[in-house]
């Protein structure tokens, strides 16, 4: 059992192994090099001093890291866990290890009016100091003046969930218009021409792409459109704006668009109270983000939006990898989405048959 009072180095390994420092340095960093024997004894010795190499040097050396960092707005939104869980497997699978950083962004509290302390230019300044290999950064503002400021220190930078034209950068974007259009176009082939939408303003790029998505899907399928503010992005929100649109829903069918999944659990709650309305047979509701699973106890299974976050996070860590060569040229991908119906719209019978 190593000595914990100790600080093994390099050079105490190579004494006890009988070996040079740059043997040593061979049986971290190229094994292949080393007889067998010979990097099994250094490896025995290493494991019983516990040396764990410093990578200080190396990157002083090379003026960059192997690893690669990523910073998320706040974790409670589903996407950017999704977003982070394709991003670290795919750098895992490729040998690069992933640092990540929270810069507690929320849209939700934005909306309500709570004071943000964003910390994503703090963090590329971060990763900028650790001259980390490459930085992928998952934002829902305008990412361009903190990118400025380290671009001269990390070239490797690939935005994800933002879009700034003419970036000087890689992009990965799902795309949020056909978020907007999807969910019109299943109600209107359900035959319903009335929808009402609920959403925060336009305060970060997703809604204002959704909402533009939904505008021209509507005037194409002839679905009359009104457009409700919530005061936030919770269950509670929706909940507030369905109790204003009642009078309103029992004239003819009729939708309920939520920006997100919460709000749309909201007006659901709110619409099995009330009890004389029908779901999905008078108020259909559909959400619009996939956040929300079904875990067996729900009233009824949710229509939603399934974003691609796990694609996005992978394509992230690909798009790093080839910024990093000498004739790259910059991509702006943009992955799809795709309706997941529920019996929020299409009855209990209709998701059997879905299934």
């Amino acid at each position: 059992m190593p000595d914990s009072r100790a600080n093994p180095t390099i050079n105490a390994v190579a004494r006890e192994a009988g070996v040079s420092v740059g043997t040593v340095s061979n049986a971290i960093n190229a094994p292949a090099r080393l007889a067998p024997e010979t990097l099994q004894r250094v490896q025995e010795v290493i494991d019983r001093l516990g040396y764990i190499r410093s990578s200080a040097g190396r990157t002083l050396i090379r003026n960059r890291s192997d690893a690669l960092g990523l910073i998320t707005p706040d974790l409670v939104n589903v996407l950017f866990v999704e977003i982070s869980r394709g991003a670290q497997l795919t750098a895992a699978a490729n040998g690069r290890y992933l640092m990540m950083a929270n810069s507690l962004f929320n849209a939700h509290e934005l909306a309500s009016g709570t004071v943000q302390h964003d910390l994503q230019d703090e963090f590329l300044e971060h990763f900028a100091e650790a001259r980390t290999g490459g930085v992928m950064v998952a934002s829902m503002r305008d990412p361009t003046a903190g990118i400025a400021r380290i671009r001269n220190h990390v070239r490797p930078i690939v935005v994800v969930n933002y879009d700034v034209p003419g970036a000087d950068w890689c992009t990965v974007l799902m795309d949020n218009v056909q978020v907007g259009r999807a969910a019109v176009d299943h109600i209107a082939d359900l035959g319903i021409r009335r929808a009402f939408f609920v959403s925060i303003p336009d305060i970060v790029q997703p809604v204002v792409e959704r909402r533009r998505g939904l505008r021209q899907a509507a005037a194409e399928r002839g679905v009359r459109l009104t457009e409700i503010d919530a005061a936030g992005l919770m269950a509670a929100d929706g909940r507030r704006a369905a109790e204003d649109l009642l009078p309103l829903l029992a004239r003819e069918r009729c939708a309920i668009l939520a920006v997100n999944d919460k709000v749309a659990l909201g007006v659901l709650q709110l619409l099995r109270e009330h009890g004389a309305l029908r779901v999905p047979d008078d108020v259909a509701v559909v959400g619009m983000d996939g956040d929300h699973r079904d875990d067996g106890a729900d009233w009824m299974t949710l229509t939603s939006i399934e974003l691609p976050g796990f694609a996005m996070g992978a394509e992230g860590v690909r798009l790093l990898a080839a910024e990093e060569e000498h004739d790259h040229v910059h991509e702006r991908v943009a992955l799809p989405v795709r309706i997941r119906p529920g019996e929020s719209t299409i009855g209990s019978a209709g998701t059997r048959a879905e299934a």
